[in-house]
């Protein structure tokens, strides 16, 4: 029922997109942007509204968006993870930057284990064992234990996870760091651990793909497969959802909703480098009652004006007003039915502040 319920209202979203990116955009200044596949379904929605200029987001991943922005390919960038806040840059985006939040939502797992419905239970413990490799069977004792009235196949269980560069696998880590321990670690990149062999690394049988998209993919045209993705990919799928204990110790089904408790309790930066002002240290055990504890934040990059005055750079002063739009109008019109969360409160503030510095 849950599958069924969030899929019509996805599909329903998706005709609204349509009919919506109907309007020729306006033929004033053209922006290239991406990264993040995991806000890909929000971000290519709000490009296709969007019509004071013309705008296009390609999906890959944090990382390459990140690196793309850098060598200002693109004139902006999405992605689940930051810089380390220090970087300067040559090229023609500038050398400074400025990281705004634009959506958050919840990375799902999502599996194909066959006669399995969606709300399988699962612990942040489990979550780890099965992308360490010591739970490697849909019948592992301890997943028997945690849901007993589900029949598992006894089949062993196909890993799938994201290459490098991807901010979801980031912000994964993290969580599995916080909330299982150490064993978890992010390499220098803030992106990915080694895919296999040595701390913090998947199970050497896993297999890997570029983006959410692609994982979905898998997840879907294999049976017993197990990874994780974006809520939007989720319910378009084939797949089923994981409900996830969170730190008040209840199980809970990855909804929009659910991400908004998450994300809406924590608490914007002020302390950090002038790059990351208004960017979320997310404390993944933080006790929230009826939250999706694997909620995540996108972040927009942008140039920083550093002259005197107003900017008059048109690229730029564009990047801005569809920074506006996305963070003002298209993400809190569109935001539930994709599976993502629009930003409230003090994180909506902040990233309308630091949108105010691009240019």
């Amino acid at each position: 029922m849950f599958k069924k319920i969030i899929t019509a209202v996805a599909s329903a979203a998706v005709v609204a997109g349509v009919l919506l990116a109907a309007p020729a955009n306006a033929a004033g200044v053209t922006l290239a942007g991406g990264g993040s596949s995991f806000a890909n379904g929000m971000l290519t929605a709000c490009a296709a509204s969007y019509t004071n200029n013309t705008v296009s987001y390609t999906k890959s991943s944090s990382g390459t968006g990140r690196s793309s922005y850098a060598n200002s390919t693109f004139q902006y960038a999405a992605s689940d993870g930051t810089y380390a806040g220090t970087e300067t840059f040559s090229g023609a985006n500038g050398t400074r930057y400025v990281t705004v939040p634009l959506l958050g939502g919840p990375v799902v797992f999502a599996y194909s284990a066959v006669g399995v419905n969606d709300g399988l239970k699962l612990t942040p413990a489990i979550v780890s064992g099965i992308f360490k490799g010591t739970i490697t069977r849909w019948d592992d004792a301890a997943l028997k234990e945690l849901n007993p009235k589900v029949k598992l196949p006894k089949k062993a269980i196909k890993v799938a996870y994201r290459t490098s560069g991807s901010g979801t696998t980031g912000n994964l880590v993290n969580y599995l760091n916080q909330t299982v321990g150490a064993s978890w670690t992010k390499n220098s990149a803030n992106d990915l651990v080694a895919a296999a062999g040595g701390s913090g690394s998947f199970a050497t049988n896993s297999s890997s793909y570029a983006n959410s998209q692609l994982l979905a993919a898998y997840i879907e045209d294999n049976a017993n497969a197990f990874g994780y993705f974006d809520l939007s990919d989720a319910v378009t799928a084939d797949v089923g959802i994981a409900a996830l204990q969170n730190a008040a110790g209840a199980y809970v089904m990855p909804t929009a909703s659910a991400a908004a408790k998450f994300i809406s309790a924590q608490t914007p930066l002020t302390t950090a480098t002038d790059n990351l002002q208004g960017t979320l240290a997310i404390d993944f055990t933080k006790v929230i009652p009826g939250a999706y504890q694997l909620s995540i934040v996108t972040y927009g990059v942008a140039p920083r004006f550093t002259g005197t005055g107003k900017s008059t750079d048109a690229s730029k002063l564009a990047v801005q007003d569809f920074f506006n739009y996305v963070v003002k109008t298209c993400v809190p019109a569109k935001a539930a039915s994709l599976g993502y969360v629009a930003l409230g409160g003090a994180l909506k503030t902040s990233a309308l502040n630091q949108i105010k510095l691009i240019g």
